[in-house]
């Protein structure tokens, strides 16, 4: 989670399922308590009150086992340092920024430096080619799937896809939008002769997604070959 909450008065946190005590959730860190209470989202006010000596209303659907007895005797004393502020209101903290501000460029920097963060899009293979803007467009929607192949057609509207086990080109396997556009077998041969152009050979990519990300050199490591590739690779998308 990148937000923690900040607490005031207890009236907008949800005790045991918001992030505040700790480095859990409380329903996390006490899961044989929190199988067995009946308001699952209350808010902090209305089990611990507004002042000490706290009221503890945790309103149990059953008496509580020797364990769970252990289990609530250990969250009380965790609480025991806990001070409410009525005349405060709840806050939310934005873990990334020293100011507990959210930034853009906050999570820009976090998103970038996090190994496991999944790929940003490349944006600029589409909008920086130098191909008509129906082009560009098109092929945008293509990468992020949000074309009407016969899939998200069944999806969408079930009686409009009239068989999704079937290609529109090839009359034979499932019609989705990376199948169409890298795998059908019609597909395959125009991606097969732009590569033959280039004296290399091919293997096509998971996805439309990934072919994006394909640093491919065939036509030179210029500017100009780099721009040749991406004209090239759009204008066969746009043709199928």
């Amino acid at each position: 989670m990148l937000t923690r909450f900040v607490v005031g008065n207890g009236d907008r946190i949800r005790f045991w399922e918001d992030l505040w005590w700790r480095d859990q959730p409380l329903g996390s860190q006490y899961p044989r308590l929190f199988r067995v209470v009946l308001d699952k989202i209350i808010h902090i006010s209305s089990i611990l009150g507004s002042s000490r000596p706290f009221s503890w209303n945790f309103n149990f659907r059953r008496n509580l086992s020797d364990p769970e007895i252990e289990d609530l005797e250990t969250l009380m004393r965790s609480l025991d340092g806990l001070h409410l502020s009525p005349s405060v209101s709840d806050a939310r903290f934005w873990l990334l920024s020293s100011s507990g501000i959210f930034s853009v460029k906050s999570f820009f920097l976090a998103l970038s430096q996090f190994s496991g963060s999944p790929q940003v899009f490349p944006s600029k293979f589409v909008w920086k080619s130098q191909v008509p803007f129906k082009m560009r467009s098109f092929v945008w929607l293509v990468a992020h799937k949000k074309v009407n192949s016969n899939d998200m057609l069944q999806l969408r509207r079930p009686y409009k896809a009239l068989n999704p086990d079937i290609c529109v080109l090839c009359m034979k396997h499932g019609e989705s939008v990376d199948h169409l556009f890298l795998h059908c077998s019609l597909t395959t041969g125009l991606w097969h002769k732009l590569f033959q152009l280039a004296k290399m050979d091919w293997v096509p990519p998971r996805s439309i997604f990934d072919m994006m990300f394909i640093n491919f050199n065939g036509f030179g490591a210029s500017k100009r070959g780099r721009v040749l590739w991406q004209v090239a690779s759009i204008a066969i998308i746009w043709v199928v």
